[in-house]
């Protein structure tokens, strides 16, 4: 079971204390304008590709480990 996301607006200033960056209120107010802009759609994104319609679909990139790939000469 899938829990929605959170409803309450992202506390910038809490997370840039987390993180240990001293913001000026001008860049935190900047941070907030991006994160209220992307996390609505990247909730909204998730949710999209989350349905049934889209779960076989991959990645284009792909990434694999070194002992995956066949060795040189062999």
């Amino acid at each position: 079971m899938q829990t929605p996301p959170p409803t309450q607006p992202v506390d910038v200033a809490a997370l840039a204390r987390c993180a240990a960056l001293n913001l000026s209120a001008e860049r935190l107010a900047a941070v907030d304008a991006i994160l209220s802009a992307w996390i609505p759609a990247a909730n909204e994104l998730s949710r999209k590709m989350s349905e049934p319609a889209h779960q076989s679909l991959l990645p284009v990139t792909t990434f694999t480990h070194a002992h995956e790939q066949p060795e040189e000469g062999a």
